[in-house]
Parts: structure tokens; sequence; C-alpha cells
């Protein structure tokens, strides 16, 4: 039996609780709790009650070996469901398992291995984009990126982002889940007719009209030799309905490319920051690479996986994992109530001194064999993809989008920030909170 008592935690306001802390910073709001109170902290949070664990044994054990008992916040997931359906990252129970099962494949290396021309291809093309001396906005380059890159990945090269007005319709779709907006969004009733949330239910419909045009004409011409998800989950021994495709299809819009847009944001950011650890990545890729990147070469670029891995460790996008016990626990010897908020801080744990010697900097060495002194660092002190059976899905295809964008544009450009400061944002991902403006320098 549970223990009954309740861990310690921040006192906060009548009817608010500790919204208002959460709100103002809360990724110092989080670091606070965990250093004050330790590995269990209990606040309320948007009526929620709540609970954050910074124990990596207990963080395997809501995510690994007792993942059953602990699902997806049903609240949370509810939010979320109503922007993508019941996709991958929402469903549960039997059908998320036959929906992981049907979808799994797409993901296997020999597919990894096809998608990487896709990588290269449309790097290739953002390199030619740019003008040397030129200033661009990061986060808007990297998020048009790596959603063409998807885009041909889940519908085949021959669909035109911008004759259907894809790019638009994302951009448009996901604006209030930004950290300007997500408040009002939070807040205001669902008839609150303000233009950025009419904007983006449009872009909702444009977006499910535009998927199902392309599931009917890829039903009307089958074709076996379609390598894109859409005709492999079509193709697939299933009974999975078309509106159950387009699910899928909405929830990798929504979460397949803002993730590895955010980590190359903020990898360049790092490496302007960091000339030396540039350098190391500049000498790698000449003497790695010759020619155009291939999927080969992915495997011998040890300091560019580092320096992925690094900016995941200090910028993790997915910043938060959200967990609900269904039935009264002991977490760490302190009771948590069945149907509370469970968080797993992923910002806190990747910057805990604990684990990270100097985690404040930027040290994409500490990744590389024999080059950072011996630890007993526990597994889930970092999990920047989450855990268990629930792990993202996509991760391997990220990380090899990721090396294979840097290799592709790093071999090319030097990237000087034109700002100060990169303040971020904790949203629904982890985001910068102004531009990321750089000026573009030929190698």
């Amino acid at each position: 039996m549970a223990t009954q008592q309740t861990p310690p935690g921040p006192r906060g306001l009548p009817l608010l609780g500790n919204t208002h802390q959460w709100a103002r910073d809360p990724n110092g709001f989080r670091e606070r709790c965990a250093a004050e109170y330790g590995p269990v902290v209990n606040f309320e949070m948007l009526g929620w009650d709540t609970y954050m664990v910074t124990d990596p044994d207990e963080i395997e054990r809501i995510l690994v070996s007792d993942s059953e008992q602990f699902p997806k916040h049903t609240d949370s997931n509810n939010e979320l469901k109503e922007i993508v359906g019941d996709g991958l990252i929402t469903s549960q129970g039997e059908l998320w398992e036959r929906q992981r099962e049907a979808i799994q494949p797409a993901f296997y290396m020999d597919h990894i291995r096809e998608y990487a021309d896709i990588m290269v291809s449309r790097s290739e093309a953002a390199s030619e984009r740019w003008t040397a001396g030129e200033t661009v906005e990061m986060r808007e380059e990297m998020t048009r990126l790596t959603l063409e890159i998807l885009v041909d990945a889940m519908f085949g090269r021959d669909i035109d982002i911008e004759e259907r007005g894809i790019y638009e319709a994302v951009e448009a779709f996901q604006k209030p889940m930004q950290p300007a907006y997500q408040p009002i969004t939070f807040f205001a009733p669902d008839w609150t007719p303000l233009p950025f949330l009419r904007k983006a239910n449009r872009a909702h419909d444009h977006l499910h009209e535009q998927i199902d045009d392309i599931i009917a004409q890829r039903r009307a011409g089958r074709d076996a030799d379609r390598d894109d998800l859409v005709s492999m989950l079509l193709d697939a021994d299933t009974d999975m309905r078309d509106e159950q495709i387009r699910d899928e299809m909405m929830t990798f819009l929504f979460a397949g490319h803002e993730t590895t847009a955010l980590t190359l944001t903020f990898l360049w950011d790092l490496l302007s920051r960091n000339p030396d650890a540039e350098r190391r990545l500049h000498a790698e890729l000449d003497e790695t690479i010759d020619g155009r990147p291939t999927i080969e070469d992915v495997f011998d670029l040890d300091y560019t996986k580092a320096v992925v891995r690094e900016a995941m460790r200090l910028y993790p996008p997915a910043h938060e994992i959200r967990r609900e016990p269904t039935a009264d626990v002991d977490i760490a010897g302190y009771r948590v109530p069945e149907g509370s908020l469970i968080i797993l801080p992923t910002w806190v744990m990747h910057r805990d001194d604990r684990f990270w010697e100097d985690p404040e900097t930027f040290q994409p060495s500490r990744w590389l064999d024999g080059e950072e002194p011996e630890t007993n660092r526990p597994d889930f002190a970092y999990f920047p993809f989450g855990g268990g059976p629930r792990h993202c899905i996509g991760h391997r295809f990220a990380m090899t989008e990721a090396q294979l964008v840097v290799a592709t544009l790093a071999n090319q450009w030097t990237l000087e920030r034109q700002y100060d400061d990169l303040e971020v944002a904790a949203a629904v991902t982890l985001q910068p909170k102004t531009d990321v403006t750089m000026r573009l320098q030929p190698r």
C-alpha cells in the first residue's frame, strides 16, 4: 500500500494555486522546485493536482517497467486530441498498439536509408536559396526545411507543398500553441472570435481536405513501388480506416517536423556561441564527406551526432512528459493519488548537476567515448525522445535527419547570430521567444 505522506512543495494562492508561478517562468519554477523540495514535488497548476518527479529510477519505472499503470494524462491528452485526432500520439490501449504495429515498419533502417536522399536533397535546395551575406530567421528556415522533408516522406515527392498550401496551413494551425498565443488559447472559450483562432480552424479544415484528397488519389491508383508513409499504411494488412490514416498524418504534421526544426534552430545558436565546437564540426565534415552527404556518412559523423545530442540536452523540444496514475501509488516514498498529473521534466533532468559536469555548458565531447570522465549517469538523466513502449517512434528518423541537415548546411555555411541572448519559452514545445536571426557566410 502506498504511503500516506504527501510530497512537499511551494505554497500557492487561493483558486490559482501555483499557476501564476508556472506561467511566469515554467523552466525556472521547475528548477527551483527540484532544488528546494527534492525528488517529488507537489503543487497545483491550472487546476491540476501536480506531482513533479526528478528521481531517474522513478522516471524509468513510470515510463518503462510500470508504464501500464501510468498512461498519458487524460485532460492534457484530450486537449491535444482536439487538434490532431486519434493519432499515434494521443491514442491508448489496443488502438495504440495496432497503430504502432502498422506504422513502425516505416521507420525501420531500410526505409530511413531511402528517406536520407530526401533529407539531403531538400537541405541542398535550402542551401541554394541562401545568399552570402544575407540574414535569415533560422527557426523559420528550419521549420520550412523539416516540413518539406516530412511531406516528401509522408506523401511522396510528387506532392507540391506550395500548390496545396500545406506550409501556410501548418503554420496557421500551430500558431495557437506558440508561447505568445498559448495563454489566450488555453483560457479563451472555443467560440471566441479571435482572428488567429479562426485562421487556425480554417487551416485545420484545409489540412483535412488535402490529406483526404491524397488518400483518395492513392486508393484510386495504387502503386506497389511507392514507399511514402500513406502508401505503406494503405498497403499494410490492417483494417485502418481512411479517417484513422488522416489522423496519423495530422499527428505527424503537428509533431513530426517541429521538434527537429527546434533542435536545429537551437543547434545553430549554440554553434555560433562556441567557435571551437564549430571548428571541430567543420573539420569532421571536411574529413568525412566527399561530395554530398550520404546515409553511410552518418555512421562516421561521431562529432556531428554529439553536437545534435548536446543541443537536445540543453534545449529539449519535448521539455516535459505528462502521465497519470491509474491508482494511488508510492513514488520515492510519497503518496501520489490516482488521477493526478505527473510531470517528468526533461529540461530539469538534462541540466541537473547530479548527473552532468558543468550542465549549463555546451560540450558535445561529453558524448564521445574517452573524452569525458567515467560517470555513473543513470539512463533517465537524458530522455529527449521519452522512453519505454511510448518512446518516440520517429527518433531514428529525427536523428538521421538532424545529422544530414547539419552535414549539408554546415559543410557550405557558417552562421553568425545577429542577437545577444536567446530566451526560451516552455509552451507545448520549448521554443525561442524571439527571432533567431543569423547572417550567412560561405565557408
